[in-house]
């Protein structure tokens, strides 16, 4: 006998969905190490309803969403409620996993605020020949 077609579920069931979350929150720990945060780690759920975020030991808040559909206001109002119990202001980022994409395609969003200041930091009015030269 053929193997059967599987079966699709109409809801995924709570283990996949758990571990493609965990498995998203474990590449954002490798990415923020990289970028020289060594301690980064998973937060789990040690805060429990004063949740702070789901990598810990950084100096921002992060939210890892591992979703099929993007809601970002919301869950950008989310970190930022982490944030108010983690004391980070508005250092914060959600990160999106793009499903059945690498880790170098997920979507980092930050508030206007703190992005502005990324950028400054970064590129601290250089102009466009400087950088092309920097990356080249």
């Amino acid at each position: 006998m053929a193997n059967p077609k599987p079966r699709k579920l109409a809801q995924p069931n709570g283990r996949a969905v758990k571990a493609r979350g965990r498995n998203h929150e474990n590449a954002t720990v490798e990415d923020w190490q990289e970028i020289g945060f060594a301690g980064a780690k998973r937060n789990g759920a040690i805060y429990g309803s004063k949740d702070r975020g789901d990598i810990g030991d950084i100096p921002a808040t992060c939210q890892c969403k591992a979703v099929e559909r993007v809601q970002m206001w919301k869950h950008l109002d989310e970190a930022i409620d982490q944030a108010v119990n983690g004391g980070t202001g508005d250092e914060l980022c959600v990160v999106y996993k793009r499903h059945g994409a690498g880790r170098d395609s997920n979507a980092w969003v930050f508030p206007g605020s703190f992005a502005k200041r990324l950028l400054k930091s970064y590129y601290g009015g250089r102009d466009g020949a400087e950088r092309e030269a920097e990356h080249s």
